[in-house]
């Protein structure tokens, strides 16, 4: 496996099809939601490295990305991607010599990661983010981008991360910004079901209250896809112009109509 084996704390439950798995069902938080064995059905069902069918949504989520991949400390040397969906922080990180090891819940979506960047500098595992094989200290920088927000304990996810990071190393975080959850009466457990599975909203003031008790400080929150341009799709007309147009454009608008898609939040651990 190469240069990941010096990061390993644990030997894998298994390897299938060259891919280790150290998922440990007894680590995990206890709650009625069976999230491994969901979001392993959701990864089967839904192609999260299929390219976005509607040009507005990718040209929002081209935004987003560019916003957590400035966040990544220069000098960053190895990276956890936790939650690692379509890989694109490995695209982008690992060309420049950056090694990130993505993981997943999901078999599928590491299996998925790894095909699409296929590099020296790229590892991956299945894990669970409250229960990661890796040695306390171990990483200069972890993203999770959109994960949050579906996890059953937000502030226990944070202190697992942050566990795995050095003393000063970087925790990245985006997820939806005042969301109002929807939901649905399921058909098969005529349960009251979130959409997307999201189990949580968050605004800025909620993520420092969240933070707060660990050791680690908010020292940067970033909106992020005004919902006026998005809806004007004014968006798209501005993706045409560049990135850093676009940027401060959004951000503009962000200050002057506060009514935006989703925010990145920039934790320091103490």
């Amino acid at each position: 496996m190469g240069w990941i084996d010096d990061i390993l704390c644990e030997d894998p439950k298994e390897v299938r099809d060259g891919v280790p798995s150290f998922l440990d069902s007894e680590a995990a938080p206890a709650t009625g939601f069976d999230y491994a064995a969901h979001y392993t059905t959701d990864a089967e069902v839904f192609d999260y490295f299929e390219e976005e069918g509607d040009r507005l949504t990718e040209t929002h989520l081209r935004l987003l990305r560019s916003t957590v991949m400035r966040r990544v400390p220069k000098g960053t040397a190895l990276l956890l991607d936790v939650g690692c969906g379509s890989a694109f922080v490995a695209a982008h990180f690992c060309p420049r010599g950056v090694n990130v090891v993505s993981t997943d819940i999901a078999r599928a979506n590491v299996k998925g990661a790894l095909d699409k960047v296929s590099s020296p500098h790229h590892a991956a595992v299945v894990a669970d983010a409250y229960h990661l094989p890796f040695a306390d200290g171990t990483f200069d920088c972890i993203i999770a981008s959109e994960i949050i927000e579906h996890t059953v304990d937000p502030r226990a996810f944070v202190a697992s991360l942050l566990a795995k990071l050095k003393p000063g190393g970087t925790l990245v975080v985006s997820t939806p910004y005042k969301e109002q959850i929807r939901y649905s009466l399921c058909i098969h457990c005529n349960c009251k079901t979130p959409h997307n599975a999201h189990l949580h909203s968050f605004d800025k003031e909620k993520m420092r209250r969240l933070v707060s008790p660990l050791p680690a400080e908010v020292v940067g929150m970033t909106l992020v896809g005004n919902k006026l341009l998005l809806r004007s799709h004014l968006t798209m007309l501005l993706s045409h112009l560049g990135l850093p147009f676009w940027r401060v454009v959004d951000g503009l608008f962000n200050r002057l109509i506060p009514k935006t898609e989703h925010f990145v939040i920039e934790i320091k651990k103490k």
